[in-house]
């Protein structure tokens, strides 16, 4: 072969290789690059599903006209990355590349979810059952684990109490012990910014929660939080019974006797979360205090009132003796009538 003739041959063979190679590259960026027709469609990745396996389903969900271009991009610009599991929403006529993006940054279908300061652990599964959330029949076990908070408060029979009230956003497909645990890391971030006011108080963690859940379920007006604290610490220091309709409540839900009424026969129920019967703090928290509470709690008013009484305003009557305290009661049943 002369010298012309291989010089020709070659760049024969080199003008081959870029059409091939261009054209390589327009399917390419034509498979992955161009929006398809498909409607919005909610896809769910398994934990543990193989890459094939996904490109699978987005093939077979039309999102994919590709396998062997989505195979490429994961093997070149995507090397390093793993496509993450979950419930994801596609939007409609989306390019298969940004699909393959939303799949490797793991943007999941997400939800909000909201607890309400004071509500209970049960409350809370209510919230969650309302929200999707699948397993929550393994809720109650997992607040009766108290392994999360070992370390914060020592001794605690469950989770009650440290499950934080706030707005949460969640992925879907979350499951009950990774919510409790969000909720519990939100806790410890209040709690160590309460500490950072200087605040301190000389109870245990275990029972500032404890009497923070009493005054979450005894007022909701800001400005009586620290005086009904003060109420309780009183009657604490003096060994009075504290006698706190909520534990009430708390003690009949949890025997299932709880009828939506409660009634002065109930002061007599023999559980030690009745503080009409038993002494001191009841056994752990009754709900989940927010953070007003939890201040509360912490720093109480300090004054000399031992008793308080439901007005007709919506707070409440504060006395410092039991006469007073019963002419309190005396004008609320009046108006009542």
């Amino acid at each position: 072969m002369t010298a012309p003739l291989a010089i020709r041959w070659a760049a024969v063979l080199f003008l081959a290789a870029v059409l091939v190679l261009g054209g390589s590259a327009l399917w390419w960026h034509h498979a992955l690059w161009t929006p398809t027709h498909t409607p919005e469609t909610t896809l769910e990745i398994q934990p543990g599903a193989a890459s094939t396996t996904i490109l699978h389903h987005l093939a077979d969900a039309g999102i994919l006209p590709s396998i062997p271009a989505g195979r490429l991009y994961l093997e070149g610009p995507a090397r390093g990355r793993e496509m993450q599991w979950g419930t994801y929403v596609i939007p409609a006529s989306s390019r298969p590349v940004d699909v393959l993006e939303m799949l490797l940054q793991g943007r999941v279908k997400q939800f909000n979810l909201t607890v309400i300061e004071g509500m209970s652990s049960e409350e809370i599964k209510e919230v969650l059952d309302a929200a999707g959330v699948a397993g929550t029949e393994d809720w109650p076990s997992v607040i009766a684990d108290p392994g999360l908070i070992a370390g914060l408060a020592p001794g605690a029979p469950s989770l009650e109490g440290f499950l934080f009230p706030d707005t949460y956003t969640y992925s879907t497909g979350i499951t009950p012990p990774t919510i409790a645990r969000i909720m519990i890391d939100r806790f410890r971030t209040v709690w160590a910014e309460e500490q950072a006011t200087g605040h301190r108080s000389s109870m245990t963690i275990f029972d500032v929660v404890t009497l923070a859940s009493l005054v979450e379920a005894e007022t909701s007006v800001p400005e009586e939080r620290r005086r009904v604290a003060g109420v309780f610490v009183n009657r604490l220091r003096r060994g009075m019974l504290l006698q706190c309709d909520p534990t009430v409540v708390f003690a009949l839900k949890r025997r299932g006797e709880w009828s939506g009424r409660l009634l002065r026969v109930h002061w007599n129920v023999d559980d030690p979360y009745n503080t009409y019967r038993y002494p001191g703090l009841p056994p752990g928290p009754i709900n989940n205090p927010g953070r007003a509470a939890l201040k509360a709690a912490i720093d109480p008013e300090s004054h000399n009132l031992l008793y308080f009484v439901a007005d007709d305003s919506g707070g409440h009557t504060f006395s410092a003796t039991l006469k007073e305290h019963n002419r309190a009661v005396a004008r609320r049943k009046r108006s009542r009538h």
